[in-house]
């Protein structure tokens, strides 16, 4: 995603700007504490400075097909937040090669497709980081999802373009959807989403969620962890 498309996106989700790079080191990867506009923000950024580490290393060591934007974890307040509602994010960028069965899903499906097998795996992965499920200054998670639209990835004179979706939630309707207390269906229709096709704001589509292991049983070829480093 180029600079420019990236903090016009960020502005639009989260009202703030932001440096854009894709797959940031992990501490390069949090939102800064100076960085957040009030105390609340300042107070979770520094009280959860070290689960945000633990979690940015996991991504980046562990799934090294995706990554984690540049100052794209962090205690964010959406748009439509009331207040100084804040919701532990992360925008991942993920690595995608031209597929014909992806293209031909229509962009509903594609974004259904990519929020079960990834969105899915990081709600999970923020829910489980310690202090979080009780945080009194928490009010839910979200994921900001981005890969590249079909027949725009690597065409000689085609514009590369994402697809980018935005999910926020409230924090207990995803831990009981994460405890297979909620149906899938109910934690769609809760959650506060929309899909963006480059800077166009496409809105709401249907949301279908399924169960897919992808991310904790793939294993990409030849590539090992750093010594000492247990995924």
């Amino acid at each position: 995603m180029k600079r420019w498309t990236a903090l016009a996106l960020l502005a639009v989700l989260l009202g703030a700007s932001a440096a854009a790079a894709p797959a940031a080191p992990p501490e390069e990867a949090i939102l800064p504490v100076e960085k957040y506009s009030t105390p609340k923000g300042k107070n979770l950024g520094t009280t959860y400075h070290a689960q945000l580490r633990q979690f940015s290393e996991q991504i980046y060591h562990c799934a090294p097909w995706v990554g984690i934007r540049k100052q794209g974890l962090g205690f964010n307040k959406p748009r439509f937040a009331a207040g100084d509602d804040r919701y532990l994010s992360v925008w991942l960028e993920i690595d995608q090669h031209e597929d014909a069965r992806f293209a031909a899903l229509g962009q509903e499906q594609r974004q259904s497709a990519m929020f079960s097998r990834y969105g899915v795996d990081m709600l999970r992965r923020m829910a489980a980081l310690e202090g979080l499920q009780t945080e009194p200054g928490l009010e839910g998670f979200g994921v900001i999802l981005s890969w590249p639209k079909p027949g725009t990835n690597g065409k000689p004179g085609v514009q590369p373009v994402n697809e980018t979706l935005a999910l926020f939630v409230s924090r207990a309707p995803l831990l009981e959807f994460l405890a297979r207390k909620l149906p899938a269906s109910e934690l769609a229709t809760r959650a506060q989403f929309t899909l963006f096709d480059g800077q166009r704001e496409v809105g709401r589509l249907p949301l279908e969620i399924w169960d897919d292991p992808f991310m904790t049983t793939f294993k990409l070829k030849d590539y090992q962890p750093p010594a000492g480093f247990r995924c």
